[in-house]
């Protein structure tokens, strides 16, 4: 018995270790790279790197800066569906939450 509670103490003890790494991990794609790729004009890289960052998070303002950037790249039909998507992420969600400034290379 005291075996199966020391085990447990381990694995619990590892997993605390472990948790705020993976959940500091940055992925591949990055919102705030993105958002740099879309102000430098890069509109095709900031479409690959939100659609890395889209699979892992789907938040309503990466949904916004993909049509933003589809817009720019005269894809019109498929920004408006991600512009659509953004509100059916987020009902409330404005265009204004877009933070340009925090734009980081």
């Amino acid at each position: 018995m005291k075996r199966v509670a020391l085990c447990i103490v381990v694995i619990i003890s590892l997993s605390l270790i472990m948790v705020p790494g993976i959940l500091n991990a940055q992925p591949n794609g990055t919102y705030d790279h993105a958002l740099y790729l879309y102000k430098e004009g890069k509109f095709k890289e900031a479409v690959k790197e939100l659609r890395d960052y889209l699979q892992r998070r789907p938040e309503a303002s990466a949904y916004y800066l993909m049509g933003y950037a589809l817009y720019e790249l005269g894809r019109y039909q498929e920004a408006m569906k991600y512009f659509d998507e953004a509100y059916l992420v987020d009902p409330d969600f404005r265009p204004e939450k877009i933070d340009f400034q925090r734009a980081k290379p």
